[in-house]
């Protein structure tokens, strides 16, 4: 069948109808999409920032739809079905990080950008292992960051296996610390949220987190961290967020700078035992796991709504830092 999408055909170009061939195998389906997020790592690989981009590139990692078509093997999802996908479409199955549930660390995988097409479009085919069976609850444009950037942050906090009632911080407030702080101050810790915008106290204070102004490094000096998670994608001082982590404290990375960052190896050592790790979104389980505590928790992102004719506008928005918010499409046809 034929898929109406909307691809970027260079690096830094314009989004236009674009179409191309796809069947629907025994084990996918075919989901009509309503929403479709416009973030920081859509446009990054617009410019193609981390030089794997495929053109022609249809963008859109975070996307929630209705099941049209269904494979002969897909019992879990029927037509109608809501459902939400994001960035990961595609693993083997077959190799031992499937097998261990870790189907995010495949070497097989496929994703939006590098293998596949997006949401910017009317329709996506996916392995109905990778379409998640949304709750009514979650029926909004708001809880479409889920998809990506809720599972990246969830699943790095999760690794981290804090004790209750942690001392927490969150490096950035963007869509990414947005979701972040929402999940830590519900699980219950008590969370500090960094930023260099003093307009986004407000902001902040009503998502759950004390603000300290990043800039400032007089404000970091009396508080001791079990936790921190960085979403910035913009140089920072790296060792003088180390220094504040207690021993043993634990720094996750969701995001990072495109230029290598440099830190002090002693404060992983020195008196301390400190851990720094990375996350990537996360397992189908994860996904799962998020999802609903998310729908108990009523964890979503405050978002600005587009139709889908205003995709370049859009798109510019997000390049330009013109919205602090997340942005979402909606399909209107």
């Amino acid at each position: 069948m034929k898929i109406k999408a909307y691809g970027i055909k260079e690096k830094g170009g314009k989004a236009e109808p674009f179409y191309y061939e796809r069947s629907v195998g025994e084990n996918e389906v075919k989901v009509k999409i309503i929403y479709c997020s416009i973030a920081r790592g859509d446009v990054q690989y617009i410019s193609n920032d981390w030089g794997d981009t495929k053109f022609p590139l249809v963008p859109g990692h975070e996307i929630v739809g209705s099941v049209e078509e269904t494979g002969s093997n897909v019992t879990a999802l029927k037509v109608g079905d809501l459902v939400g996908i994001g960035y990961q479409l595609e693993a083997c199955f077959g190799c031992e990080f499937c097998k261990e549930g870790n189907e995010q660390f495949c070497a097989q995988q496929k994703v939006i950008g590098v293998h596949c097409y997006g949401g910017l479009a009317e329709h996506i085919v996916v392995d109905n292992r990778f379409a998640f069976k949304l709750s009514p609850a979650l029926h909004s444009a708001n809880y479409v960051p889920l998809l990506s950037s809720g599972l990246a942050v969830y699943t790095g906090i999760m690794k981290a296996q804090l004790p209750a009632n942690s001392v927490v911080g969150v490096l950035g407030a963007g869509g990414l610390g947005q979701m972040a702080i929402q999940f830590l101050h519900k699980i219950g810790h008590k969370v500090y949220a960094f930023s260099h915008s003093l307009e986004k106290r407000e902001m902040i204070n009503q998502l759950g987190a004390e603000f300290i102004l990043s800039s400032n490094p007089d404000n970091l000096s009396d508080k001791k961290f079990d936790f921190i998670i960085s979403t910035l994608n913009v140089e920072y001082d790296l060792d003088a967020f180390l220094k504040i982590l207690k021993p043993q404290g634990k720094f996750c990375v969701v995001a990072s700078p495109l230029k290598k960052q440099s830190f002090s190896m002693g404060l992983l050592y020195d008196y301390a035992q400190r851990t720094i790790y990375g996350n990537y979104v996360g397992s189908r389980k994860d996904m799962v796991d998020m999802l609903d505590f998310a729908a108990r928790h009523t964890i979503e992102s405050m978002v600005e709504v587009m139709p889908f004719s205003e995709m370049n506008e859009a798109i510019e928005k997000v390049q330009t830092g013109a919205i602090k918010i997340r942005l979402v499409l909606k399909n209107q046809e």
